[in-house]
């Protein structure tokens, strides 16, 4: 955020910035602000990126979408509103888990060195990791287990009526006992610990 403080007031009306245009792809009267707040996934990316999408240059390295996850914006901003001090990890803490994956041993795994406070304990010696997601992707919490997997498995799944591939982007599929990593899903988990 370069120095910034993540909350600054503005008064309505008040210029907080300027909008370029390239001339290129979305035209003028379409050109709109995104405002993200977003995790990095993991700093292989490129690595990763280049295995699979190998005919489709990787524009935007690390910050590539598919490397991020976005925390939902307007409902922190109402949370910090309510509670000034709130930090991201406590906003975290109140997401609820929709689901949760078991990755194999891996010797890259970003997330606890990028989100030190997502991890609950330092990894006890031949355990592996289990992550839990929010619906959105969001990762949340990283502990240790003693569960061993050999590719990224769905270890947990919120009971509901509705197929989960429409709840969680297309990351899980099937219901209850027999929710899966579809094969996106599958893709995704391989980059939290890639190379592997």
């Amino acid at each position: 955020m370069g120095g910034l403080e993540l909350l600054q007031s503005v008064k309505r009306g008040q210029p907080i910035a300027v909008m370029g245009y390239t001339g290129t792809g979305i035209n003028r009267e379409r050109a709109h602000l995104h405002l993200e707040l977003c995790l990095m996934f993991s700093r292989q990316f490129d690595a990763w990126y280049s295995t699979f999408f190998r005919k489709d240059p990787n524009r935007h390295g690390l910050y590539n979408g598919m490397n991020l996850t976005g925390l939902d914006v307007a409902r922190l901003y109402l949370a910090l509103r309510k509670n000034p001090a709130l930090t991201i990890p406590e906003f975290l803490a109140a997401e609820e888990t929709f689901y949760k994956v078991t990755l194999p041993d891996a010797r890259h795994f970003d997330l606890p060195t990028l989100y030190s406070w997502m991890s609950a304990g330092g990894k006890r010696s031949g355990s592996t990791w289990e992550v839990s997601f929010a619906r959105s992707g969001l990762p949340l919490r990283i502990e240790p287990t003693d569960r061993r997997v050999a590719q990224p498995e769905v270890s947990y799944v919120k009971n509901n009526t509705a197929e989960c591939s429409y709840l969680t982007r297309d990351i899980v599929s099937g219901r209850g006992a027999n929710a899966h990593l579809t094969n996106y899903g599958a893709q995704l988990m391989r980059l939290l610990i890639w190379p592997n």
